[in-house]
């Protein structure tokens, strides 16, 4: 006789064997995978190289300015009614004009002196209305006194008349100052020169409508010139206030002495100069406003200890408008880079003088934009 069969026995054990294998599948899977280190990347290197000390001469090209340069405007608006007439290179009359030289307190130019008497007249009619209006009430003020001090006036009443007569006198002090204003602009109908000088623009002609905003003339004094160059921060140490410096036009063998009268706190932000000025005495005025003079501080030396290809130098991302460069070292066979922040000198050809690395150290010269501190790097050819 046959033993009994259970059924769906042969089936269970068949799924057990596949589940064990699953799980033996799964638990080898279980162990972490290691992270792929970082590539190295590949570069170039430089050897940092000595320098040796350098001079050269500073001469430099000065810009010669006025002394003192203004634009003339009238103070009101108005036509222009009369401009000062002059006698010209050919013997006629003409008005005065560009190139002509004026003394302080002549009068350029004036304006229809109509307008402003009228603002003068009409500015007193309203003094003398003001003054009578206040007359009334300094006689109403005083009545209104007697009757409050006898009792035969109301409080409210005896205020009115008090605020009136202060009022008056309120209108009094403004109609003065009217008329001392229109006054002024009557008196301001003539243009005239702040200062000798020569002219450098005339804008108007007879008959021509000026306001404050639009200038008449242009004037300046060149008893003095004033002559503006640029000096690198190497060089700004040559250069102190009152020091006596020579100032030579192309033409012109003979200096002209200055001395500096100005330097400038800060570099200008486009070019990396520092602005020095220097006033000299303008003998003949033959120093004119636009020439060109050039002027010397001597030899300057520039020291450096170490130089790097140009291409080495790349900005410090810690600190804005600083530079770096980035060192090799080697250690246990592997090259790393290393962040240095350095000192910018002055650029011979492809490369520029450093402060901050060592002569003989190497330093990354093609690559070195991509890199950050620590990286891995290869050394290729």
């Amino acid at each position: 006789m046959k033993p009994c069969m259970i059924p769906g026995r042969r089936s269970n054990k068949l799924l057990d064997l596949v589940f064990l294998a699953v799980a033996g599948v799964l638990g080898g899977c279980h162990h972490e995978l290691p992270i792929p280190s970082q590539p190295a990347k590949a570069v170039r290197l430089a050897t940092v190289a000595a320098t040796q000390a350098s001079g050269e001469t500073l001469r430099y090209s000065a810009s010669i300015l006025p002394y003192a340069q203004v634009d003339l405007a009238f103070r009101t608006s108005g036509y222009v009614t009369g401009v000062k007439q002059v006698q010209g290179a050919d013997g006629r009359t003409r008005d005065i004009g560009t190139g002509d030289y004026v003394e302080k307190g002549a009068i350029l130019a004036h304006v229809r002196l109509e307008d402003m008497k009228n603002q003068v007249a009409q500015a007193q009619a309203q003094l003398d209305q003001a003054v009578a209006q206040h007359t009334q009430a300094d006689q109403d003020f005083g009545r209104a006194k007697v009757l409050f001090s006898t009792q035969s006036l109301t409080k409210p009443d005896y205020d009115q008349s008090q605020e009136k007569f202060n009022s008056t006198q309120a209108s009094v002090d403004n109609a003065k100052a009217a008329l001392r204003q229109a006054e002024l602009t009557l008196g301001d109908s003539d243009l005239k020169a702040p200062f000798s000088g020569f002219l450098l623009n005339r804008y108007i002609d007879m008959g021509s409508l000026v306001s404050p905003s639009s200038p008449a003339f242009t004037i300046a004094d060149i008893s003095s010139a004033k002559a503006t160059f640029g000096v690198p921060d190497y060089a700004l140490g040559r250069v102190r206030l009152g020091q006596q410096l020579g100032i030579t036009l192309q033409e012109d063998v003979t200096p002209f002495v200055g001395y500096v009268t100005s330097i400038s706190p800060s570099a200008d932000t486009k070019n990396r100069v520092f602005t020095v000025e220097v006033t000299v005495k303008n003998r003949g005025a033959r120093l004119k406003p636009g020439m060109i003079a050039s002027l010397g501080l001597g030899q300057v030396s520039h020291t450096s200890d170490a130089s790097v290809p140009l291409s080495a130098i790349i900005p410090c991302p810690s600190k804005p408008g600083c530079f770096a460069v980035m060192i090799a070292r080697e250690q246990a066979g592997k090259w790393t880079a290393s962040l240095r922040e350095v000192q910018l000198g002055a650029t011979n050809e492809s490369s520029i003088a450093v402060g901050g690395v060592q002569a003989g150290e190497k330093v990354i010269a093609v690559g070195a934009q991509l890199l950050k501190d620590g990286d891995l790097i290869e050394v290729i050819p």
